[in-house]
This record gives structure tokens, C-alpha cells and sequence, in this order.
């Protein structure tokens, strides 16, 4: 990170570069909770979860890594009415509850006729993101940080009018696509350029505020949002052993737990920019909540987006004891006459132009290594006439 604007978290930075790790991982540190908002442990156990460094030749150097682990005890579900406190002083009335799940609440809430957005999260994933959170104020196009409610472990978020998984079936023009795209990316590269990958990016975590005119949608602001899960890693440093993001945006390393960095950021990003294009999502699979749809959604990438050379490139980056190599090599050899590829490249649709494909296939390169970068996707062609808001 830079300079002193995550201050809290200096400590951790004078260990050796491997021993930095996201939160979420595992087991728990046993520093006690901060005593104000924007403090965080600087004492977390090791364990053997690891980051790994892709090599050219096809190894990786597995590394200890800092877990930042849950202590598996949910947060009780707080009722519309109550009203919580914030570091900053300001007070919100719970509305209702947008989101239930284990260890994580999300609830609208109203303070001073304001609408925000509060957050839920375990003490050792509150504490490793907080210091985060407050380096993405630097970006408009990040879903920063507004407040805190220290003693329910809570991040506060401005309220947004909705995502871009529901807003993509609105009669959007071309230019206002761009523009959600474009700055979306700003916001990835905002983050890339911190050495942070977000590591779920899909539809709904894209957010916008949007007004219905006469004349149109008019995009006010867009976000990259839930940045909980954001996690440093470290140059020439990527996160193995975990299967990050959600399945219908997910990378192909990402599927196979293999390295995953800002690399698969890009690869889900890609994705979600042909979702707003098509109104579809491509590796969407109708039984995923019953039959794991790994294979069927990899069989889709490698016949869409996978040149065999990069392809290749693809299990070299993986190493060559990886568990899946065998799979790949069969699935590859599962196209032919009577099961053709379909690559992308090749798609025909009004939706889809030259530019456009080309900034896909730059995106979506099956070797990590080769994909185009944020800030590179940002000079592409297709975003030369995007007007600025």
C-alpha cells in the first residue's frame, strides 16, 4: 500500500512479503478487538494456507501465509427499528434486511433522511479489511468506506439506487454501456494499482446511481462494489487454494483453485462486459445449485476464449502436478467435428463489434500472464468515445 494512509497495518508490512494473506481463510488470530474504529490486530496466527509464486517454467514457491479467519459465531440479526450507533457519531435506523446469511448481515438503513448500506462482518474479516477500506476513498469509482459501527462490527456504505445484474435489462444506449464499463474499470484499476485484487467481481457487484429521464437512463455515479474481500497481494505474489468469486464469472484458474491475482480479476470482468452487451449470462448453468458446474462452465471457457498456444500457456501456469491438468487435456480434446469450439472471436451479433471482441480477447486470454491489465483496457479503442460525466 502507500504511503501512510493505511498506518494501521504498518507492523504487518515489516514481516516478510509471504506472510501476508486476505482474510476469510482459516483459523483466527487471538488479538482482541480495537479499541476504535480504525485500528486492526497486528498479531495474527500462522497456518499453512499459502500464497504462491507462478513461475514461467510451470512451478510455483508455496509460502506460509497470515490467516485472517472467522471464529464461526454468526452475528445475531438485528431487527428494523434499532437504532446503532456510528464511530462518526451519526445514528442509523435499521429499515430492513437486504441480505441474510452465516457470519454476514447487510441492512438498509436511514440516518438524517440519508439512505446507507450496513454491513455485517466477523471481528478477524472486520479488522483485516478496515485498513483497506480506508485507502479506497482515493477513487470515485470505488464503493468507499462512510462509516463504522465498531461495536456490531460494521462497515457503513452510501446507498446506491441498484446493481448492474438488474439495471443491464433496462433500455440502455451504447454510450451509457460504455460508460458503466469504462468506469467500472477505473475502479478495478484503482484497486490494481494498490496491488489489491478484488477477487469477486461479477454483475451485482457493480453498483450505479441512475436517473429515468424523458430522453433516456441517465448514470449519475458508478461503483465497484463489496470490497470486504479485497485482498493485497503482493507483486509477483498470487492467492492459491482458494476457489474465489462466484461460479458464472469465475476465472479459469479461479475454478481449479489454482494462482489466482488481478490477472482474474480481469478474466470476470470480461465476462460481466459481455453480460451487459448481450443481456446474458454466458456461463450460466440452470442445476448449479445441485450439481457442482465446474466442468460444464470450464468446457465453455476453453471452447470460447481459449487459443491453444495460451491454452498451454494455461498449464504451464498451473505446474505441472496440478490436479486438474489431466482434465484440461481431456476437455481439449473433447472438440472436434462432432463437438466444435465456438470461440467468441466468431460470435455474430449486432451487440458485438470488432473492438469490442478484440478488447474481450485481450481480456480473456487463457494464460494469466498474457491478459491485458486495467489500466491498459482503459487506452483500448472501443472506450475512445466515451464522453466524460
Amino acid at each position: 500500500m502507500r504511503k501512510a494512509a493505511i498506518a494501521p497495518v504498518r507492523t504487518a508490512f515489516r514481516q516478510p512479503l509471504s506472510t501476508l494473506s486476505r482474510s476469510g481463510i482459516a483459523a483466527s488470530s487471538a488479538s482482541s478487538a480495537p479499541s476504535a474504529a480504525f485500528t486492526t490486530s497486528t498479531s495474527p496466527l500462522l497456518s499453512q494456507r499459502q500464497f504462491s509464486r507462478p513461475f514461467s517454467g510451470g512451478g510455483t514457491r508455496n509460502a506460509i501465509a497470515v490467516q485472517h479467519a472467522t471464529t464461526g459465531l454468526g452475528s445475531q440479526l438485528i431487527e428494523p427499528g434499532v437504532i446503532l450507533k456510528g464511530y462518526s457519531g451519526r445514528e442509523y435506523t435499521v429499515q430492513n434486511v437486504l441480505q441474510d446469511r452465516q457470519n454476514r448481515h447487510v441492512y438498509l438503513a436511514r440516518a438524517n433522511e440519508e439512505m446507507f448500506v450496513l454491513k455485517s462482518l466477523v471481528e478477524n474479516e472486520y479488522n483485516y479489511a478496515l485498513p483497506l477500506q480506508l485507502s479506497f476513498k482515493r477513487s470515485p469509482y470505488l464503493r468507499s468506506l462512510r462509516d463504522t459501527v465498531p461495536e456490531q462490527k460494521m462497515f457503513v456504505n452510501e446507498y446506491l439506487t441498484d446493481h448492474l445484474l438488474n439495471l443491464a435489462f433496462k433500455d440502455l444506449t451504447l454510450p451509457v454501456q460504455k460508460r458503466i464499463l469504462r468506469d467500472t474499470l477505473r475502479g478495478l484499476a484503482a484497486l490494481h494499482d494498490q496491488n489489491i485484487a478484488h477477487l469477486d467481481i461479477k454483475a451485482n457487484n457493480i453498483m450505479i446511481d441512475y436517473r429515468d429521464t424523458p430522453s433516456g437512463t441517465v448514470v449519475d455515479r458508478v461503483q465497484l462494489s463489496d470490497l470486504e474481500d479485497s485482498t493485497l497481494i503482493p507483486p509477483g505474489q498470487a492467492l492459491s487454494g482458494l476457489q474465489v468469486g462466484n461460479h458464472f464469472w469465475r476465472s479459469p484458474e479461479a475454478h481449479v483453485q489454482g494462482a489466482v491475482g488481478k490477472p482474474s480479476d480481469i478474466f470476470s470482468l470480461a465476462i460481466v462486459f459481455i453480460f451487459l452487451r448481450l443481456r446474458s449470462v454466458i456461463f450460466f448453468v440452470d442445476n448449479a445449485q445441485t450439481i457442482d458446474p465446474t466442468m460444464t462452465i470450464l468446457e465453455r471457457q476453453i471452447s470460447h476464449f481459449a487459443e491453444w498456444k495460451d491454452f498451454d500457456g494455461f498449464l504451464d501456469y498451473l505446474g505441472p502436478r496440478h490436479a486438474w491438468r489431466r482434465d484440461f487435456h481431456r476437455m481439449a480434446k473433447s472438440f472436434g467435428e462432432k463437438n466444435p469450439r465456438r470461440p467468441f472471436s466468431l460470435w455474430k451479433s449486432e451487440f458485438l463489434d470488432d473492438e469490442f471482441k478484440d478488447l474481450i480477447a485481450k481480456m480473456t486470454n487463457f494464460d494469466p500472464r498474457k491478459r491485458i491489465t486495467a489500466e491498459k483496457a482503459l487506452e483500448h479503442p472501443w472506450f475512445d468515445d466515451v464522453a466524460e460525466a
